[in-house]
């Protein structure tokens, strides 16, 4: 996962700047309900850049500007509450190091735009990826840890990445020799399928 924000020239020193991009990392890589090996693989393959463009021309008041674009799998776009989980974090985390933190949430100050590459549209270990396989790399350690977590009464614990998945409101389940799963987002559903060879 690639973010990039783009800051009005000359609103935060170098400083501020570094704090500004730990502070979305650490916003978009922390989850209570997911284990650490995989919140740290998360970190690991997301990459938070902070710039001042040469030029930037919009209307309305000077008051400091963010263009925030995050580019993802399109498979993790694709899926509708992923816009509806990350923007309210990012935005919160950019509002957060402002002296006024409601106006990005009154003023249209703070626009993010979600970029999803097309399937194998990025690469890393020397070639291209599906969203899959980016999601088999992210939680590759919890798998083989062998770590096993239990889950409270009217939840599951997704097989793939260990979040705990509420069952009333899972959209993503199948029962697979006997046991009923369900999952987070479907690309763990999906891993979780072809590591099993269950027919899609």
């Amino acid at each position: 996962m690639t973010i990039e924000l783009f800051v009005t020239v000359g609103v935060l020193d170098a400083e501020r700047k570094h704090a500004l991009a730990e502070r979305i990392l650490y916003a978009l890589t922390t989850e209570d309900d997911a284990p650490d090996t995989v919140l740290d693989k998360a970190r690991e393959l997301t990459h938070v850049l902070v710039r001042e463009p040469d030029v930037w021309a919009t209307g309305g008041p000077a008051a400091p500007r963010y263009l925030v674009r995050l580019t993802v799998p399109g498979s993790w776009s694709n899926n509708p509450r992923f816009a509806d989980h990350v923007v309210p974090m990012i935005t919160e985390a950019i509002a957060a190091t402002e002296p006024d933190p409601e106006r990005l949430t009154r003023e249209p100050h703070c626009v993010i735009q979600i970029v999803g590459l097309r399937e194998r549209g990025l690469a890393a270990l020397g070639r291209p990826l599906t969203g899959t396989e980016i999601t088999e790399l992210m939680t590759e350690d919890y798998r083989n840890s062998g770590e096993t977590r239990e889950a409270p009464e009217g939840f599951a614990i997704d097989p793939i990445c260990g979040m705990t998945v509420e069952l009333a409101t899972a959209e993503l389940t199948l029962t697979h020799n006997g046991t009923y799963y369900a999952f987070c987002a479907p690309t763990c559903r999906k891993l979780f399928t072809e590591e099993h060879a269950i027919p899609a």
